[in-house]
């Protein structure tokens, strides 16, 4: 089958293209899926880069998000047929034409949710669904504030909290990121990272903080959370009692309530930009920065 692979760690030169790949032999609990569409998100740069680890051998697959039709089930599989649309985020092996899949990971895609759109939702967003539902566990009438809003954890995190009732829902950005998040949603309170300190612009403070960031975001954060809040990070740590670290734990059920939401019409996802699947398109949407929206790629 055709896939990409990583020959090795580093640059997006150690990304080529096989037409001779092994088809997945599926076990009893999996799923193969003929891909319709993978999405590019940070996680993949990274762990293309090394900075995820470099202890896997290579060459392999990578990628992380699946949206296609099943073509075949295992024997212990139920709640799911041939030619099911369905979506998941797998560890790895997402740039190839069939991937296997564990039932548990599946989610069914609704009928009016595209496989772009699905592909597109599957890391970024499911996290900050998780974390705003899960994690932090929003109440009605707290305070929010989201740092990074622009990108595909926040924006979804930012819409997710607004529907849980959020009275006040804060959110940082920088450049291009400030004008879109106001056309976005004008209830939401934009801060520019680089000319508004939290502090002055939060001057109540906040309930409830979801930190993709880490750095020195994080750090200036802390100064704007209530002594009795709490601050969900995905990307750092602080020695204090009020942060607590997670990551995706992906599961059929999580995203299949947010690919309800967007079929519902009460979740937004923005696509930059739609390619076909080629190690070319692969490589330049890895190497684009600062993207508003998801850059997708489409199996013809």
């Amino acid at each position: 089958m055709y896939a990409i692979e990583m020959n090795n760690y580093g640059d997006v030169g150690v990304l080529v293209e096989t037409k001779t790949a092994p088809k997945p032999e599926i076990k009893p609990n999996q799923l193969l899926v003929k891909q319709h569409a993978t999405a590019i998100d940070p996680y993949d740069v990274k762990f293309r880069q090394g900075l995820m680890g470099s202890d896997r051998e290579v060459p392999l697959i990578p990628g992380s998000s699946v949206a296609g039709e099943v073509v075949a089930l295992g024997a212990e599989v139920t709640g799911f047929s041939i030619g099911d649309r369905v979506a998941a985020s797998p560890h790895l092996k997402s740039y190839a034409e069939y991937v296997a899949l564990g039932r548990s990971s599946v989610a069914k895609i609704p009928e009016n949710v595209s496989y772009p759109q699905a592909a597109a939702v599957v890391l970024g967003a499911q996290t900050g669904y998780q974390v705003v539902t899960k994690d932090l566990d929003i109440k009605p009438e707290e305070s929010v504030l989201i740092l990074g809003g622009s990108g595909s954890v926040g924006l979804t995190a930012l819409q997710v909290a607004k529907l849980r009732g959020a009275s006040d829902i804060y959110t940082t950005a920088i450049g291009a990121g400030v004008a879109f998040l106001k056309s976005f949603d004008d209830t939401i309170h934009v801060i520019d990272s680089h000319a508004q300190p939290l502090t002055t612009t939060i001057p109540d403070g906040v309930d409830a903080i979801l930190d993709p960031i880490g750095g020195a975001s994080l750090t200036e954060s802390l100064g704007v959370l209530k002594p009795s809040g709490r601050l969900v990070s995905i990307a750092g740590n602080a020695d204090d009692a009020r942060v607590t670290n997670t990551y995706l734990s992906s599961n059929g059920a999580q995203l299949e309530a947010l690919l309800k939401l967007i079929s519902d019409a009460k979740i937004k996802v923005v696509i930059a930009e739609v390619a076909p699947f080629n190690v070319e398109n692969l490589k330049k949407f890895q190497a684009l920065k600062h993207v508003l929206g998801k850059l997708v790629l489409t199996f013809e």
